[in-house]
């Protein structure tokens, strides 16, 4: 019988015009009510051949999370008005509510469970709202973690240490974004740039440049070059950000090429750039 894992999986190839990868893989996940039963967290077998296939097999929800410091909760106390200021300054749909410290937490809270209380904030209470929040160690494998936060509720998992003090948080998109940056890299099924409504581009670093040259309507190496006959021993979107760095560029930074158009880093790691923003520069 064909693994139920790789069956899950290859459905997301399924062409489907004008949906993001990590969209489909995000509503399958969603609306598969037999998800959790076809995939067995104890079949470590079939969860070791797709991580393998995924090159995901070293990667861990240590290496994912969001640490402790970045985590947005709030006391059991809060009031309703607070938690809609919680809500509206950050693009998260939950979060963890604790008693005293983060290192007690009681329970988690949706967005979408304080919309009855808006126009009657007399009945809310918040412990009406709570959710059995999960735990897992900082060593789950990714796709173990994904079947872990599948099965939950409200699709967050609490990173724990040895000690029970929370680490960090994992959410399912957190493990649906790793997921899918990995196909992409390993799969020339997937397009190298992705156009997006507000005319920017995002682009796999490993993108040649005459690519985004030919998109954007215009040279991007040639500018950059001191000697007008020297051939520049570069060929990727990568390389272009290294150029214009003269460093290794990390994530979150921004470069400007004499152009104008702007070179985001949005994704990267010690070795190398993975993905980049471009965008061009605002009338």
């Amino acid at each position: 019988m064909a693994s139920k894992i790789r069956t899950y999986i290859l459905r997301l190839f399924k062409k489907e015009e004008g949906v993001p990868l990590i969209d489909r893989l995000e509503d399958l996940i969603e609306s598969d009510p037999q998800a959790s039963d076809e995939i067995n967290a104890d079949d470590t077998s079939e969860i070791a051949l797709v991580s393998n296939v995924l090159g995901l097999k070293d990667l861990t929800a240590e290496d994912i999370m969001v640490p402790r410091a970045n985590i947005v909760a709030a006391e059991i106390g809060t009031t309703l008005d607070e938690f809609v200021k919680i809500f509206s300054q950050n693009s998260f749909s939950q979060i963890p509510i604790y008693k005293g410290t983060l290192d007690n937490v009681v329970g988690v809270v949706r967005v979408r469970d304080f919309l009855p209380y808006i126009n009657d904030p007399k009945a809310f209470n918040i412990e009406s709202l709570l959710k059995e929040p999960i735990y897992v160690v900082p060593s789950i494998q990714l796709l173990e973690l994904l079947v872990e936060i599948r099965a939950s509720v409200n699709h967050m998992a609490l990173v724990v240490d040895e000690f029970g003090g929370i680490d960090g948080l994992v959410t399912l998109h957190d493990v649906v974004s790793e997921i899918v940056g990995e196909i992409q890299q390993n799969q020339s099924i997937f397009p190298q740039i992705i156009a997006k409504q507000d005319g920017s581009l995002v682009a796999d670093a490993k993108t040649p440049i005459f690519k985004c040259e030919d998109l954007l309507g215009i040279e991007l190496l040639r500018p950059l070059v001191e000697e007008e006959d020297e051939e520049p021993d570069i060929e990727t979107i990568g390389g272009l950000t290294m150029l214009l760095a003269g460093r290794m560029p990390t994530r979150g930074e921004t470069f400007v090429h004499p152009s104008g158009i702007e070179f985001d880093i949005i994704e990267a790691d010690p070795r190398r750039v993975k993905r980049v923003l471009i965008r061009k520069p605002s009338d």
